[in-house]
């Protein structure tokens, strides 16, 4: 359950992140409030289809094949929810960005699930001499880390994303837009805190079940209070913002910066004096001639360069093909679980194998062999040390076998005989 309350928390993090791009960018080309505006918002949001459904897929999918084959149809079928939730828009130009826009946004998400898949199965980078483990994660490869989890960890830093957007709206008089950044900031703000909350009190379960053995249900009464106390301090923070949401006071920057002129005269403004300049290149063919056909053996070793350059970008083109197919399907094994490379050390030793001929057995250990694979048959469990061979095979029920009998005789010649 609590994984399940995880997955759909990711989920709706990267709902509310992409479904407010559009809006933001069709404030700059409303002139006025419409109704438009209004239910754009509501339309964006089928974007939560490809976003589960890609999840689905990359923590399914085996090979990058099957994955890529699954999101093809994904992408049809992003298109057709997209075309049925646009239908009112059809004819206008705000249907085909619309469509643009949810394509795109896709396409990104599907990049982004096999860069993740991918970069998990990675092994993590060594530890800087004399630091932290948290020195990994500076630089390059904090922001590649923010790229990996842009789509699946809730955080409380994208609130600045609307919040910029609501600011964005609000110089730009789109009240629809501003509806839409506050109200998405508001159900972000509770996802954010339950993923927190679920995360943490997953990692205290972990680190009690080895400490203190708390019971569970005590825990979760603690973090269940502390949730209660923060939604509550969300809602009468957010209360007053809801109320007064009809006394906003908008502004359009678009209309200050239109009293804003430019002389364009006075830049391309001529003088009667400027210099007429002439034209070089007919300078240099006046000079030297019109230039003559290259000879055969000169056009020969480019098109030689030039095929030899295009078979090297191709070779490389499909390793890195390779590479990537190869990487996607050891990213994970049968069971889902990520696969990391196991290195101990820089150097990395190679062990020859020897093939070891085997020895050949004398008469007395051949016999013995013999003699325990014949018990073996009728015998399963392992006899006891303190069992005699006579024991032995009452318990295995071959006692008054012939053959039995036989190889008793012969294996106790060989135990106890100096000769056979």
């Amino acid at each position: 359950m609590r994984k399940a309350i995880l997955k759909t928390t990711e989920w709706v993090h990267a709902t509310l992140i992409l479904a407010l791009i559009l809006p933001a960018v069709y404030c700059l080309g409303a002139g006025q409030p419409d109704l438009i505006g209004g239910g754009l918002y509501m339309k964006c949001l089928v974007i939560a289809f490809p976003v589960a459904a890609t999840d689905f897929a990359v923590r399914n999918c085996k090979g990058l094949s099957s994955y890529l084959t699954v999101c093809a149809l994904i992408l049809a079928g992003t298109a057709v929810l997209a075309g049925s939730a646009a239908a009112p828009l059809r004819g206008s130009s705000l249907f085909w960005i619309y469509m643009l826009v949810i394509t795109c946004e896709t396409l990104f998400i599907i990049i982004n699930r096999i860069s993740e898949r991918m970069h998990d199965g990675e092994p993590e980078a060594p530890v800087p001499d004399g630091g932290a483990p948290d020195d990994r994660n500076t630089g390059a490869e904090a922001v590649r880390r923010l790229y990996y989890e842009s789509l699946t960890t809730p955080s409380f830093a994208v609130l600045l994303y609307f919040a910029a957007v609501y600011a964005f709206a609000l110089n730009l008089n789109n009240p629809a837009a501003c509806n839409a950044a506050l109200f998405s900031a508001v159900i972000y703000t509770v996802n954010a805190i339950l993923h927190r909350y679920i995360s943490e009190t997953e990692a205290y379960l972990a680190l009690n079940r080895r400490t203190c053995n708390i019971p569970s249900k005590r825990i979760y009464g603690i973090g269940l209070c502390m949730l209660a106390i923060f939604l509550l301090l969300l809602i009468i923070v957010t209360l007053p913002s809801v109320f007064t949401t009809g006394r906003r006071h908008y502004r359009d920057i678009r209309k200050s910066a239109a009293f804003i002129e430019f002389d364009y005269e006075e830049f391309m403004k001529e003088t009667p004096n400027d210099p007429v300049m002439d034209d070089p290149a007919q300078l240099l063919a006046e000079q030297y001639g019109e230039p003559g056909e290259p000879p055969v053996w000169l056009t020969t070793l480019f098109s030689i360069m030039a095929t030899i350059a295009f078979a090297v970008f191709a070779a490389m083109l499909i390793k890195i093909v390779y590479d990537t197919f190869r990487a996607f399907r050891e990213a994970a094994d049968d069971n889902g679980d990520i696969v990391e490379e196991l290195e101990s050390g820089d150097e990395v030793f190679k062990i020859r194998k020897i093939k070891i001929a085997p020895r050949k057995l004398s008469e007395r250990e051949r016999i013995r062999k013999e003699y325990r694979r014949f018990i073996r048959r009728y015998r399963k469990e392992r006899p006891a040390l303190h069992e005699s061979p006579t024991e032995i095979e009452k318990q295995a029920g071959i006692y008054d076998n012939a053959e039995c009998r036989e190889l008793h005789n012969i294996y106790e010649k060989a135990r106890y005989k100096q000769e056979i």
